[in-house]
């Protein structure tokens, strides 16, 4: 079993001045800054393309994800080989739209059936047969 100090009796932690204090300290280690720089560059893109989506398709499915992946490896003198990875997802357009109709024959084609129905005879007794013109019954 463990003793326990007060809290009053115990050691105060020595000043250490390269202690990394912040995730944005600790990113900047990885390529010399630069992994930082272009992380920010990234987030900026994402974040344009998002305002982007929503002036062209609207609010729905804008939505975008930002994922950051650090590894670590302990080596035997108590150094750390550390490796980071981001990771950007923008949101989805959504597919392309397209309407026709289908005949008869299960194919589809751009001629409407309404039409088909508007270039038929109609059921009209009394019409001028030159012009078409359909005559007011008096």
């Amino acid at each position: 079993m463990t003793a326990h100090l007060p809290p009053a009796m115990t050691k105060p932690e020595p000043n250490d001045p390269y202690k990394m204090r912040s995730i944005e300290q600790i990113l900047s280690l990885f390529d010399g800054g630069n992994f930082l720089q272009q992380l920010m560059t990234d987030h900026r893109q994402l974040q344009m393309d998002l305002l982007e989506h929503k002036a062209e398709h609207g609010a729905k499915g804008c939505s975008g994800s930002m994922t950051i992946t650090l590894n670590y490896a302990l080596g035997n003198s108590g150094d750390v080989a550390m490796g980071a990875t981001a990771n950007f997802k923008g949101p989805k357009k959504p597919p392309s739209s397209a309407a026709a109709f289908i005949n008869e024959k299960g194919e589809l084609t751009l001629y409407s059936p309404f039409m088909k129905q508007m270039h038929q005879p109609r059921d009209v007794t009394d019409y001028d047969p030159e012009t078409g013109e359909i005559r007011d019954l008096d």
